[in-house]
């Protein structure tokens, strides 16, 4: 089955820097409610751990290539993109996505359900005061026909688009997987990826777009050149953002 040549695992993360360019004044605005905090289920709190530590482990592995820098992974998206692959793999391969992840003893309902609940839950821009866009496509050969079934739940859980693609024309594959990241994330990531190999397996493309922000912006006069020790006898000068004002306090007595 297709599912057994997954080849490629895409996880791009574009981060925007929370400093508005444009001139800001800053406005003390009454501190709003804290959002409720929303309640994992036990397997959701279970897959949080597997994930973070799937993610540490290969961090570890891809660090030990010198040739590569500037590593950045998401937990959720690497542990939902394994997930995806049990969901349509067949038995051995969706045996071999599990124990990677290290949910054998969970049931593929706790699984689905479980990682459907923790994209939810760091999705959610309100209570994060982020905003974060995330697209996630699979894409099959063009000989490759996708059950009704497998859409469908894979759309439910991991709210994955599909397409077909003739990977043997590479020049239309990577104008169509581009153009697809760059529409997901608003333009800011215009090349997902420079090379397409030829194959007869799938590919699954993530493209993450993620932008925190400021309870109180700080206005553009709030950053000048000041210097930063880097060691005793070493200084050098680094643009830093300052804020000088009236904040309340607790005396605490020990």
């Amino acid at each position: 089955m297709w599912m057994m040549k997954i080849f490629a695992l895409s996880v791009l993360l574009i981060v925007e820097a929370a400093v508005d360019k444009k001139k800001t004044v800053a406005v003390k605005k009454p501190a709003a409610e804290a959002p409720t905090e929303s309640k994992l289920s036990k397997q959701a709190v279970a897959l949080a751990d597997k994930s973070a530590g799937l993610a540490f482990s290969l961090y570890q592995t891809i660090a030990k290539d010198k040739k590569v820098e500037n590593i950045l992974l998401s937990p959720v998206v690497v542990a939902s993109s394994l997930g995806l692959v049990s969901l349509g793999g067949q038995a051995s391969t969706a045996a071999q996505a599990k124990a990677i992840l290290s949910v054998d003893k969970l049931s593929d309902d706790h699984i689905h359900s479980g990682l459907a609940e923790l994209i939810n839950e760091v999705s959610n821009s309100t209570a994060r005061n982020v905003t974060w866009k995330i697209g996630n496509r699979l894409y099959g050969p063009s000989s490759t026909s996708f059950s009704d079934d497998f859409v469908k739940n894979s759309k439910k859980h991991y709210n994955y688009e599909h397409s077909k693609i003739n990977f043997r024309d590479k020049r239309s594959a990577l104008k169509s997987i581009n153009e697809w990241a760059s529409l997901t994330t608003d333009g800011k990531l215009a090349e997902v990826t420079s090379d397409v190999e030829k194959t007869d397996g799938a590919l699954i493309v993530n493209a993450m777009f993620f932008k925190p922000h400021w309870e109180e912006r700080f206005h553009h006069q709030m950053v000048d050149n000041r210097g930063f020790m880097v060691t005793r006898s070493f200084t050098v000068s680094v643009p830093m953002m300052h804020r000088t004002g009236m904040r309340g306090y607790h005396p605490i007595i020990c």
